[in-house]
């Protein structure tokens, strides 16, 4: 049934200007009016899925209800593109570029469904291929933005950054009022290192769209970057975006190899050769798992920039900071005073901030579980080592040692777990 006839109309209409409003719950409840009086129209299934996909945690819901219009209407290729962006948005890209690719061979001149396909292809990190997908939607619609600014961030993604400076000046140009245009734009100016550039981008995508989560997510990393260490940081990031994750893990696994060996190898007057590779590998890989927690710990102590923290991220930076922050402390006191007892507690502390930054803000409810216990394990045996130190207990020392054996351990292959898609969303 078209939503313009039949009893249910009236519910349909008013729903997609709800959703136009972005008025996403209130319009979710139109469609089911309409689909409690016709449980069999597809389209309102397909708007109701829409909704839900912009509710928070109901992408699930979202892909029920579009394989509930598929059944009535399998020949529809918009629903197959419409389930290859819920598909994507539950993190399976496979499946999503399968529903592209189904929607492709019903309608091959239809741009949603190849802006579905660019959009799976980005999840898998295949840039060459979106960005193909992304030009194929734009021959058939030339004003797509969706297809614009795909082929932006697949450009950037392929440090293509003149083509990238020229596309985005394009869209611009087109329309600047587009929120994706300027966040497309401030992520091309990270990228380069501009990050005052990239500022006035994201604030004003956020002008435009305020519930913009990657303009949000922009803007904190632009508030960041003002330290020197987290824009290194940036650069190696965007550097290993645009190596494959087999490449990526090659180099990870090869700095460790480095690492460990570089002990037995250099020795003597080569020492310090030694030393120089392990510094290589906690800021190169080490450094990655705890630079947004200590950024925003950075951010909390800045009175504007502090207000963009959610609470979860405001948690994070204090634990994950915080932790190194007063761990540091303690190592730097231990030394100085050459208390060796403070040793240990700093050592277990700053080992917590791996963990713990894979805790708080991490969507995957087994990854928070595993991270949290990891890291609470690891302040445990910062407390029981503190203790131990002052008491001078022998039986509390041992406990906490094997604590401390624990937690660091933890900590050490949470950096190696966090790279398993399913723990750390």
């Amino acid at each position: 049934m078209n939503p313009g006839e039949g009893t249910n109309s009236g519910y349909v209409q008013r729903g997609m200007l709800l959703r136009e409003q972005r008025r996403y719950a209130e319009a979710e409840g139109f469609f089911r009016d309409a689909l409690a009086q016709n449980p069999n129209d597809a389209f309102a299934l397909m708007q109701l899925a829409g909704c839900q996909l912009q509710l928070p945690d109901r992408a699930k819901d979202a892909l029920a209800s579009i394989d509930r219009a598929l059944a009535i209407e399998p020949n529809d290729a918009i629903y197959h593109g419409m389930r290859a962006y819920i598909l994507c948005r539950l993190d399976r890209p496979a499946d999503a570029l399968k529903s592209a690719r189904d929607g492709i061979a019903i309608s091959p001149d239809s741009a949603f469904i190849f802006t579905a396909e660019a959009q799976a292809f980005l999840l898998m990190e295949k840039w060459a291929n979106a960005e193909t997908a992304a030009r194929q939607a734009l021959s058939f619609d030339a004003d797509n933005s969706t297809a614009a600014n795909q082929l932006a961030q697949a450009l950037r993604l392929q440090n293509k950054m003149a083509e990238n400076a020229g596309q985005i000046s394009g869209m611009l140009a087109r329309d600047p009022e587009d929120a994706q245009t300027h966040c497309s734009a401030g992520w091309a100016a990270l990228q380069r290192g501009d990050r005052q550039v990239a500022e006035t981008h994201f604030l004003e995508a956020l002008r435009l769209d305020p519930d913009s989560e990657n303009a949000r997510s922009g803007l904190l990393n632009s508030f960041r970057a003002r330290s020197p260490l987290y824009r290194a940081y940036l650069a190696y990031s965007f550097r290993m975006q645009r190596l494959s994750r087999g490449a990526r893990w090659g180099v990870i696994v090869g700095l460790y190899v480095a690492m460990r060996f570089s002990s037995q190898i250099f020795t003597g007057s080569l020492a310090p050769v030694g030393i120089a590779i392990g510094v290589l590998y906690a800021l190169f890989v080490l450094w990655v798992w705890i630079a947004k927690g200590v950024g925003n710990f950075i951010l909390m102590f800045d009175r504007v920039a502090k207000h963009a923290l959610r609470r979860n991220e405001k948690i994070e930076a204090c634990f994950v900071g915080g932790g190194i922050t007063l761990g540091l402390l303690l190592l730097i006191i231990g030394f100085a005073l050459k208390q060796e007892s403070l040793f240990m507690p700093g050592v277990a502390l700053v080992a917590t901030a791996f963990p713990f930054s894979m805790t708080f803000t991490n969507s995957s409810k087994l990854g928070t579980y595993l991270f949290g216990a990891i890291g609470f394990t690891g302040l445990l045996a910062f407390v029981s080592l503190l203790l131990a130190a002052i008491i001078k207990n022998d039986t509390l020392g041992d406990l906490s040692l094997i604590l401390f054996t624990i937690g660091a351990g933890g900590a050490v292959v949470s950096t190696w777990l966090g790279n398993i898609r399913k723990l750390r969303e």
